[in-house]
């Protein structure tokens, strides 16, 4: 079986922070020569389109990450039908062999069975009121040949289904080959613009991400305490994707973690600066389903590796109903995931160039939550 699971596309550390940074910019930033065509994108178009690379990355590695848990399913199916076709040969042998047998007493005999030949020996006149024995004998010789055939028959089908199969495989394979190329297309094309930028640049972009962040983080502080003073504002409330999310609000006053969610958000929270990279499940590198799989490893809980299978496991939870370790999945179709945490907030592995880091739980548009354990 080929390797699926954990290649890692290529995209320094050096560029660790710098794609996330590309969602800050805003208009008003000044102009940078990044390109070699003319006219020159400005620093806030280089941004984007960084942007928009991240988001491709993240989309593709969501249906790499899709196709390997489909080539697992091919690959255990394959494992059955392996083994069903030598169950099936020895089916046909044992067939064969025992026709064969008949086959090799009736040549030594001229014809008739050893036992039937005893019989016509001892009394011919009182085997002719027993002509039937020849008949039986004959039908068990048609249900030998009959055995055989239906068996070699099964046998054929068994085949047929191995090579679909096979055929299924191969196609995944293919498709496998394919996002990894994209992946890596995208990673070296923003790698490409990020090292056209100069450094005082970068940090300029960064700077401008930690800002805008901290300033959203405050907003919501800010929105939650009105709510927590006035909870009659929340009717009409409506939170950053345009709808009504009063009733949905977690809040700040979420349960502390159970102990197996504990463990969780105690994983999670300490992988945090750790870089973004996809395929990467560990031990110093993530994606985001790599790194909410191997949290909830830690109590006891086996998540397969796509976001949107993940969404799948547990039981399904409201944004109203989120406790610490839940998983909150984002946009449509599901290509995102992370641990809430509490008070608002999620642990997650964000995107390429980017670290694991926390941020509120609304920052992306919600797609569903889960609670695993």
């Amino acid at each position: 079986m080929p390797e699926h699971k954990s290649r890692s596309g290529k995209f320094p550390r050096s560029l660790i922070a710098l794609c996330a940074a590309a969602a800050a910019v805003v208009a008003g930033v000044g102009l940078v020569q990044v390109g070699h065509a003319d006219p020159r994108p400005t620093l806030e178009e280089a941004a984007q389109r960084v942007d928009e690379l991240g988001k491709e990355v993240t989309k593709a590695t969501e249906r790499y990450h899709q196709a390997g848990e489909q080539l697992e399913e091919v690959e255990r199916r394959l494992e059955r039908a392996d083994n069903a076709i030598t169950k099936q040969e020895e089916r046909v042998a044992a067939a064969s062999a025992e026709m064969a047998g008949y086959a090799a007493a009736t040549y030594q005999t001229g014809g008739i069975d050893p036992t039937i030949r005893t019989l016509l020996a001892d009394d011919p006149v009182g085997y002719l009121a027993h002509a039937s024995i020849l008949d039986a004998y004959a039908r068990q010789q048609a249900q030998q040949i009959e055995n055989v055939t239906h068996e070699s028959r099964e046998l054929e089908q068994i085949k047929l289904t191995a090579d679909e199969e096979l055929a299924r495989r191969t196609a995944i394979e293919e498709e496998i080959e394919e996002e990894r190329a994209a992946i890596e297309k995208a990673l070296a094309e923003a790698e490409e613009i990020l090292d056209e930028l100069e450094e005082e640049e970068r940090q300029r972009l960064e700077e401008e991400r930690r800002q805008r962040e901290l300033e959203r983080e405050r907003e919501l502080e800010r929105e939650r305490e009105e709510r927590a003073d006035d909870p009659s504002r929340g009717d009409n409330d409506r939170g950053n994707d345009g709808q009504d999310d009063s009733d949905d609000d977690p809040g700040g006053d979420d349960p502390p973690p159970s102990g197996n969610a504990q463990a969780v958000v105690d994983f999670a929270m300490a992988q945090r600066g750790d870089p973004y990279k996809w395929g990467a499940s560990g031990p110093s590198a993530w994606d985001c389903s790599g790194l909410t799989m191997m949290a909830w490893r830690q109590a006891g809980v086996s998540l397969p590796r796509s976001s949107s299978s993940q969404i799948n496991v547990g039981t399904r939870v409201s944004r109203s109903q989120l406790q610490p370790g839940d998983l909150v999945f984002y946009y449509s179709p599901i290509s995102h995931v992370g641990i809430y945490i509490g008070n608002g907030q999620i642990v997650h592995a964000t995107r390429p160039g980017d670290v694991v880091r926390t941020g509120p739980v609304d920052s992306m548009p919600f797609a569903g939550a889960s609670r695993p354990g």
